[in-house]
């Protein structure tokens, strides 16, 4: 009997930095593709995100998280929230309903979590794009025999991740992969026109691994 291998879920991270256009560009991909938006603006003021996610459709909502901001996911109806490390404790506010994910940076880190947490990012497994030079020491060998046990907790590729890098993270089993610097480029604003094609190129990538696999 064929078992058929379940697509990596795929989230994308936004641009640190506001720019015009963005919610614009956001709307369409959300409308288009399945896929989670990861909203992380770490200087914007709260009012800044309430207006921002005001500008996306309420039912584009539900494919969003939300980083940190606790007190702005309290007004709308969000996919869930991701809290740093250094935040994880607000976590516990929040009991069923939503999805909570963390940040961790060693498979020793993720093995310290408690249940409170639906999925991890694991970074960063390649050289950042985002941030040149950012690169960790993650053991590939460590990370694929923990893929391999049973957990209940998701955990997600997050570091360097590109087209070309697609199939590496599917061979070590990670549950899904998640993308900033390769969609947004350097310099969002003036390379509107690429946004779009560089996120669909990820998404067919996953979905023609798994369509090639399964068939």
């Amino acid at each position: 009997m064929n078992c058929t291998a379940k697509e990596m879920d795929l989230s994308l991270i936004s641009y640190p930095e506001f720019f015009k256009g963005e919610t614009v560009i956001v709307s369409s991909l959300l409308d288009r593709y399945n896929f989670t938006f990861h909203l992380r603006k770490p200087e914007a003021s709260e009012q800044e995100l309430i207006d921002y996610l005001d500008e996306i459709p309420e039912a584009l909502h539900a494919k969003i998280v939300l980083h940190n901001e606790t007190e702005v996911f309290s007004n709308f109806k969000l996919k869930g929230m991701h809290f740093s490390g250094a935040k994880r404790e607000h976590a516990k506010q929040f009991t069923t309903g939503i999805r909570k994910g963390t940040s961790c940076h060693s498979i020793r880190e993720i093995k310290s979590l408690d249940k409170a947490f639906d999925y991890v990012y694991l970074s960063p497994l390649f050289e950042s794009i985002s941030k040149p030079g950012y690169q960790g020491n993650l053991n590939m060998e460590e990370i694929k025999m923990f893929l391999k046990e049973s957990r209940s907790i998701q955990i997600y590729a997050l570091g360097g991740i590109e087209t070309s890098k697609v199939s590496t993270v599917k061979e070590l089993q990670f549950d899904g992969l998640v993308v900033l610097g390769a969609v947004w480029t350097r310099d969002p604003f003036k390379n509107q026109d690429l946004i779009s094609s560089n996120f669909r190129e990820i998404h067919s990538t996953i979905h023609n691994l798994y369509e090639k696999s399964n068939s």
